[in-house]
């Protein structure tokens, strides 16, 4: 029989060791974990701590911001979009927190990140559902966002928000009523023996009042300016006054009322059921008389211009000089000229309004009344006379009825068919606005006031602050 030797048992030496070294291991990496674990709640704590702090920052700025709107009557935020007495900042809330406000429109797209999108009939949707036009720039709802930012260490922000509603409301102005037989919107000398005289015989300018000599003013003499001290009217002497409204004046507002066109080239017309067409024949549509055309201006000299008809209103694309007689009979000649161009009215004359509406001349331009011109018909109603340059009336003319002068200036009212088509559309006369001579001006009023604010209508706002928003 065969046999073999049994293989000696191995030694276990040394497994301890391996044990030791395999736990060691193992409490190290627990250690490890435990320590990291660790950091990570500190880092979790500061940044709730950052963020707490920083939340607070931002409502503490949004309160203060609260208490400012809400105080303030006078300051429209919508136009503003500052916040009133602190403003916008960045304010220093302490060393490591700040905090800022921003005031947005509610269709601003910083308050979504980006522009309203999608289809256009959704866009629009949205968009009249919150009372807006997609202009952040326009406010339409008097509505807007109020966001204050706070940050804070490590980058920490927080944006909180509420919404502010606007009303506005105005106290009844205090008004009075002025009804001047000569208003001007600047400067006016008045010289000489001039008389200015009727139930509203007032005389206002938006500006000073120079001159002297022996005017006779039946009214109140006042101006935003001051008044010579050789001006002594036998009603209110008065300087410092608030300013008169002077409407626009455009010649083509009254081209309704012209029955007759003279043209920049030259031609006659006349209107016939509402259009204009050549005139010709006799009556209605015949042609009027004693009017010349020449180098783009009308005048007419000698006898009054007359027409087929029994009163005339000319409108005039150009200036218009007339100089005229009158009637062999001595009567007024009911004519009435509005001019795209300067107006001068001279010799001896006698007009009386053309039309219902009491317009007696109208002119883009510059106005001169002079010489015996009578434009004074007593047994008449009041005309007007409207200037969107600078008058003139001197002589020994007379006018029944209310001078309204608006004193446009004469290099930026030069005529241009596109950027300026209702200005002078002819040379400048003149330069600043006279009353000198021996004219009389008799206005009674019948025209009606003039409604201006005795003091200033400031309007106040209630803000009314809503909602809570956080980002």
């Amino acid at each position: 029989m065969t046999t073999h030797p049994m293989n000696p048992v191995r030694s276990e030496k040394g497994v301890a060791l391996i044990i030791v070294l395999l736990l060691l291991a193992v409490m190290a990496g627990l250690t490890t974990g435990l320590t990291l674990n660790g950091q990570t709640e500190i880092s979790m704590a500061h940044n709730e701590t950052y963020y707490a702090g920083t939340r607070a920052a931002a409502e503490a700025g949004m309160n203060r911001a609260v208490e400012q709107i809400i105080g303030d009557i006078t300051t429209d935020l919508i136009a503003e979009k500052e916040i009133p007495n602190i403003g916008n900042g960045p304010i220093a809330f302490n060393d490591e927190y700040s905090y800022s406000f921003q005031l947005l429109d509610d269709d601003d797209p910083l308050l979504y990140g980006a522009a309203l999108t999608g289809p256009a009939a959704t866009v629009g949707t949205q968009l009249n559902a919150m009372g807006e036009d997609g202009d952040p720039d326009v406010d339409k709802n008097a509505r807007m966002i109020l966001r204050a930012t706070a940050t804070g260490p490590r980058g920490t922000t927080v944006t909180v928000a509420r919404v502010l509603s606007r009303f506005t409301n105005f106290d009844a102005p205090t008004v009075t009523t002025i009804n001047p037989a000569i208003l001007v919107n600047g400067n006016l000398d008045a010289t000489g023996n001039m008389t200015v005289g009727g139930s509203q015989g007032n005389v206002h300018a938006n500006g000073n009042i120079t001159g002297g000599g022996s005017a006779n003013i039946t009214g109140d003499l006042t101006a935003t300016g001051s008044i010579a001290a050789g001006l002594d009217p036998d009603g209110l002497k008065a300087g410092g006054q608030s300013p008169v409204p002077v409407p626009e004046v455009k010649a083509s507002d009254y081209i309704g009322l012209a029955t007759h066109k003279l043209t920049s080239t030259g031609a006659m017309q006349v209107k016939v059921g509402g259009a204009w067409v050549a005139c010709s024949g006799k009556g209605a549509t015949e042609c009027p008389v004693g009017w010349t055309f020449s180098a783009g201006a009308w005048s007419a000299s000698g006898s009054m211009p007359t027409s087929g008809l029994a009163k005339s209103t000319y409108y005039v694309e150009g200036p218009v000089s007339i100089h005229g007689t009158g009637k062999a009979s001595g009567s007024h000649t009911q004519i009435s000229v509005i001019a795209e161009g300067s107006i001068k009215i001279n010799g001896n004359g006698k007009y009386k309004p053309g039309n219902d509406s009491k317009v007696q001349f109208v002119t883009n331009g510059d106005f001169e009344l002079l010489g015996n011109a009578d434009a004074d018909d007593p047994t008449d109603l009041d005309g007007q006379i409207m200037v969107r340059e600078q008058f003139s009336v001197t002589g020994n003319s007379e006018f029944q009825g209310r001078i309204m002068v608006e004193d446009r200036n004469s290099a930026a009212n030069a005529y241009n068919a596109a950027t300026n088509p209702n200005g002078r559309r002819s040379a400048n006369v003149l330069s600043s606005n006279t009353l000198t001579g021996s004219m009389v001006v008799t206005y009674n009023g019948s025209l009606g006031g003039i409604s201006v604010p005795t003091e200033d209508v400031t309007p106040e706002y209630t803000n009314i602050i809503s909602g809570w928003m956080e980002r």
